[in-house]
């Protein structure tokens, strides 16, 4: 498989288009396809780019050998929580929401807040009974 085919299967992988996958690195719909088709080389600033913006493995986008992704992410959680004595659930909590796209993890964070406010209403209610 040529780089061009690979680099098109991690923005499929990605689930993005080639303006979106692009947009992140400032190049246009165009240049990107001239890049998954190779009718335009890619350079060692994009690739470089590419590797930094989205955690590609540089060996699998350059010769395929590999995983297509490293795992940056789940290496800093799993610093983090070695580090705040995480249990293995909040570690894996921590990672997943980690994962969510921005404008979704704020939806994530009023339904915990709401969670919250509700078992410290629980919790009054209960002391108040005892």
């Amino acid at each position: 498989m040529s780089i061009g085919n690979r680099l098109k299967q991690i923005r499929k992988a990605l689930q993005m288009n080639q303006t979106d996958f692009g947009a992140r690195i400032n190049l246009s719909q165009t240049t990107i396809g001239q890049y998954e088709k190779e009718t335009r080389p890619i350079t060692e600033r994009v690739i470089s780019q590419l590797v930094a913006e989205y955690n590609i493995n540089e060996e699998y986008l350059r010769h395929g050998t590999g995983e297509m992704f490293v795992s940056h992410r789940a290496d800093l959680v799993t610093e983090l929580a070695t580090k705040l004595q995480l249990t293995s659930q909040e570690q894996q909590l921590l990672l997943a929401y980690s994962t969510f796209p921005v404008d979704k993890r704020e939806n994530f964070l009023e339904f915990a807040h709401a969670l919250l406010r509700k078992l410290q209403e629980l919790d009054k209610q209960t002391h108040h009974l005892s």
